[in-house]
């Protein structure tokens, strides 16, 4: 079985590749799903995530404008903002049954932002995602569709 870990780890590469070399989302997924060895359900979660990142990325994008004051978009390292965009997903969609604690998810935000960014990222995704959970039912409703 793939950890949770590594298969976040993809769909960030991944949603980092899409967006930064201008690729596929369905390219890349079909790739990198056959490149790794994932098991059914972490393929799935790699899939869906990365999927629903871009299906969501103007509400998810809005969330994060709205949070990093003084920051635009344009400004933020391009992982600090695939690592946000994931994990604001997983916070805000259930991705899951039952999905998995915010504690975690946060946490896994910060670890991926200190091993792939710098110290500083960490601080910045923890509390963009600190405050999402803050006003997570008026975040969620932005993303019902």
């Amino acid at each position: 079985m793939t950890s949770r870990r590594k298969t976040r780890e993809l769909a960030l590469s991944s949603c980092y590749e899409i967006e930064v070399g201008k690729q596929d989302v369905e390219e890349v997924l079909a790739r990198v799903s056959e490149e790794q060895e994932l098991d059914a359900k972490s393929r799935d979660f790699f899939q869906d995530s990365v999927r629903k990142v871009f299906e969501y990325l103007p509400e998810i994008d809005g969330i994060i404008e709205e949070l990093a004051i003084g920051w635009k978009l344009n400004r933020i390292a391009r992982v600090d903002l695939a690592i946000m965009r994931l994990a604001i997903l997983e916070l805000l969609v259930d991705l899951e049954d039952p999905p998995p604690p915010e504690a975690i998810v946060i946490n896994e935000a910060v670890v991926l932002a200190k091993k792939f960014s710098t110290e500083d990222s960490g601080k910045f995704v923890n509390g963009i995602l600190a405050s999402v959970v803050n006003n997570k039912e008026k975040y969620k409703e932005r993303l019902k569709r």
